[in-house]
């Protein structure tokens, strides 16, 4: 890729890409997808690619290459039930990353959860990614063990 940024869309069933993004992230997360099979997992990402609200998915391309996604959900964290929306599964390629992919998402995820009229958007990450979504001004709000490992909850004012 060059230093243009990415095309940022909405993901649609037409452009085949659920599921390439499901194999990929699939095999990259497993269940941590919150799904229990890459096939179950592309119906999901199928059925947010013809909503209207939540969930949507967000695409990085350049022509016709994928270079990335994210979801945005209503929900994400099962023990945190009251927190929405989340900015969840945000994934580039390795080939792809450190070129502004991944911020461009995350960007992208941040005008439409403002679009869509929420006060702040939700992620949990671990090990050293809260330090990259604090240099682009998310804040920490909570540190817990979940699905076996310890993570950060992280917030983002929209408002």
């Amino acid at each position: 890729m060059d230093a243009k940024l990415p095309e940022i869309e909405d993901l649609t069933v037409e452009s085949g890409l659920p599921a390439i993004i499901a194999k990929l992230q699939f095999a990259f997360w497993g269940p941590l997808t919150g799904h229990s099979s890459a096939a179950e997992y592309e119906q999901f990402l199928c059925f947010a690619a013809r909503s209207r609200q939540l969930p949507t998915v967000l695409v990085a391309r350049c022509g016709e290459a994928l270079l990335g996604s994210v979801n945005l959900l209503v929900h994400e964290m099962t023990i945190r039930p009251g927190l929405s929306p989340w900015m969840a599964q945000l994934f580039v390629p390795g080939a792809e990353r450190s070129r502004g992919v991944g911020r461009a998402l995350i960007n992208a995820s941040l005008v439409r959860a403002a679009e869509l009229g929420f006060p702040r958007l939700y992620l949990y990450t671990s090990g050293t990614l809260p330090a990259y979504y604090a240099a682009l001004g998310w804040k920490p709000i909570e540190e817990l063990e979940y699905l076996g490992k310890m993570r950060t909850v992280m917030a983002f004012g929209l408002l």
